[in-house]
């Protein structure tokens, strides 16, 4: 039998949909798993034996992944788009199971409820269900050498125990206040590395203490650092879920997003914001208020706080 999964958002999501990959292979061995998603995953998911089929959403590229999908007997899609259920409708896999507020939900042959107020890998095994699947391996999980975390301490330079800060995210209003970034990169009791892929907001970090890997790292080597850190700060965004699929714990920053959505650290604390605005959608595009309110709601004081109750 052969089983995929389809999940082609962004990188957080794709770390959270690895319990999916955990459970199949333990109650289905002798299946052949494979992993519908973008081109990152050939990275991402070194060392994890599954099949990687690469999808950058290209036009042309999808009657390609149709063809390849025609040999699969079962699809798993927590992705609820439109394009991702006719895909898998029209490479003509026999069981497709998705979520209930997918679009166009009806090309799927099984549905399952989608849950808001449960962590997205929970709401995400939920999909196994139709296979009869009860019990599930629910830590997100990914892979790094010894010799890749070797390679990373040499060639950043990282101190023995460090803090990872990453600011950045896909959404600004997922952002919290930089000048409260770099107070907190100032008052941190160990080192820090400041990691994302904004180059142009880099040279923010330059004159600090903190070790500016902002674009100098591949997804392998942001892991390896990750993997060596001793916990991750971070706002909403991919770095949380990386942290915890490597044993690392983490502390969520909330902005305009709230833990209510269920992408808060499984290993870790979060900060968030009280407004009467809050929350405000899972990928906020635009301040409903118009104040941005959110994203200097937070303390340094806060974070600070929910460090110490993290690492004590």
């Amino acid at each position: 039998m052969k089983i995929l999964i389809w999940q082609t958002a962004y990188l957080g999501d794709v770390v959270l949909t690895t319990p999916l990959i955990r459970t199949l292979k333990r109650h289905f061995p002798s299946s052949q798993v494979a992993f519908a998603g973008r081109s990152f995953i050939r990275e991402l998911f070194v060392g994890l034996n599954v099949e990687l089929i690469t999808f950058d959403k290209g036009f042309w590229e999808s009657f390609e992944v149709i063809e390849k999908l025609r040999e699969f007997h079962i699809a798993i899609s927590p992705h609820i788009s439109a394009r991702s259920a006719l895909i898998l409708f029209m490479a003509g896999v026999p069981t497709r199971i998705g979520f209930d507020r997918s679009e166009l939900r009806w090309l799927y042959t099984h549905t399952v409820k989608h849950k808001w107020g449960i962590h997205e890998v929970d709401r995400n095994l939920e999909l196994l269900k139709p296979l009869g699947i009860r019990e599930f391996e629910r830590m997100p999980y990914l892979f790094v050498s010894e010799e890749e975390r070797k390679q990373a301490r040499n060639k950043f330079k990282l101190p023995k125990t460090f803090a990872v800060l990453s600011p950045f995210s896909n959404f600004r209003l997922k952002e919290w206040n930089i000048d409260r970034w770099l107070e907190l990169s100032k008052r941190l009791s160990i080192a820090s590395v400041v990691v994302g892929t904004d180059t142009q907001r880099a040279k923010v970090f330059e004159n600090t203490e903190s070790i500016n890997l902002i674009g100098k790292t591949s997804l392998r080597e942001l892991m390896a650092v990750i993997s060596l850190s001793k916990v991750v700060i971070s706002c909403d965004s991919a770095p949380v879920h990386i942290a915890n699929a490597l044993g690392v714990p983490a502390l969520s920053i909330y902005t305009a997003t709230s833990p209510d959505y269920g992408f808060y650290p499984l290993i870790g604390d979060y900060v968030k914001p009280e407004l009467y605005c809050s929350p405000c959608s899972p990928n906020p595009k635009v301040c409903r208020t118009g104040t941005q309110a959110c994203l200097s709601m937070a303390g340094v004081d806060d974070v600070l706080e929910g460090l110490d109750r993290l690492l004590s």
